[in-house]
C-alpha cells in the first residue's frame, strides 16, 4: 500500500469546523485524513470525497495508541495536523472526575500523544509543517459556568507554545481561539440577535473565515508560537448548545 505524502491530519472531522476544513483541503488537491468520534453525515461526505478516515475516542488511550500506529502505515509525511476535536461540558453538566478526565484526556493527552507520535511524519513534509489547535476565544479570560471545559482547552494552548519552542524552525506550532462561529439549527431567532449584539462586529464568524485563518498560518514560513483569536467578544456569555463529540462547543470555536 502506498502512503500518503504530505498529508493533512485532522481530527474531530465529523461535522461543522472539522468537515469544512477536510473538504476545502481536498478540493485544494490535499490529502486528508481524519478521525471522528461518531458516525455522523459528515464523516461520508468526506470518505465520497475522497479522505481517509478513522473511527477513535480520545478518551480511550489505547485506542488512541492504536490510531497512531494505523497512521503510520498510511502515511508517509505530514504537511499539517490540525487538532479540532473537542468535548464541550458545561459545569452544571458535569458527572464527577469521569468527565474531568475525558475533558483532559480529549483536549491534552490525546493531542499529546498524537503530536509525539506525528512530529517525524511532519519532519518530513516537503514544506515547512504545521501543528494547530483549534481552542476557544474564553480560554484566555475563563467563564464561570465552563471551568473545566476552559481549563482543558488552556492545557491544550500551553502546549502549542511549547512545542513551537522545541520544534522550531521545522514545524510551527499555532492556536485558533474562535469565538462565535455559527449557529446550530435549532436556535431561535432572539437568540442569534442576542448572540450577535456581543460582537464588535455583529457578524458570526463564518467557516469561511476559520479556512482564511488556517491558510495563513500554513502559508506563513515564520508565524509559530501564536494565539491566532478569531472574532472578538464584548461581553463574557456563551450560546446555549448541545455538548459535542467534535468540532467547536456548540455554537462556538
Amino acid at each position: 500500500m502506498t502512503r500518503l505524502k504530505d498529508a493533512i491530519l485532522i481530527t474531530g472531522a465529523g461535522q461543522r469546523i472539522g468537515l469544512d476544513l477536510g473538504l476545502r483541503f481536498l478540493q485544494a488537491g490535499h490529502p486528508v485524513v481524519f478521525t471522528y468520534r461518531s458516525h455522523k453525515p459528515g464523516v461520508d461526505r468526506l470518505l465520497q470525497a475522497g479522505a481517509i478516515g478513522y473511527q477513535v475516542d480520545f478518551a480511550d488511550a489505547d485506542a488512541v495508541t492504536a490510531m497512531i500506529e494505523w497512521l503510520h502505515t498510511r502515511v508517509q509525511s505530514l504537511r499539517a495536523l490540525i487538532h479540532n476535536a473537542s468535548l464541550w461540558k458545561k459545569e452544571s453538566n458535569l458527572s464527577g472526575v469521569a468527565d474531568l478526565d475525558a475533558l483532559w484526556a480529549v483536549h491534552v493527552r490525546a493531542p499529546y500523544q498524537i503530536n509525539q507520535a506525528c512530529f517525524p511524519l511532519l519532519q518530513q513534509s516537503t514544506e515547512r509543517a504545521d501543528v494547530m489547535a483549534i481552542s476557544d476565544a474564553k480560554a484566555s479570560r475563563g467563564h464561570p459556568d465552563y471551568t473545566a471545559y476552559l481549563a482543558s482547552k488552556a492545557g491544550l494552548e500551553s502546549m502549542m507554545r511549547s512545542l513551537a519552542r522545541a520544534w522550531a524552525p521545522e514545524v510551527k506550532c499555532n492556536t485558533l481561539a474562535p469565538g462565535l462561529v455559527i449557529f446550530n439549527e435549532a436556535d431561535s431567532e432572539a437568540l442569534k440577535q442576542a448572540r450577535l449584539q456581543e460582537n464588535a462586529v455583529p457578524e458570526a464568524i463564518g467557516l469561511d473565515q476559520i479556512w482564511r485563518s488556517v491558510c495563513y498560518l500554513m502559508q506563513s514560513p515564520v508565524v509559530t508560537g501564536t494565539r491566532l483569536e478569531v472574532g472578538q467578544l464584548q461581553q463574557e456569555c456563551f450560546a446555549s448548545g448541545d455538548d459535542s463529540e467534535e468540532g467547536e462547543p456548540g455554537q462556538t470555536g
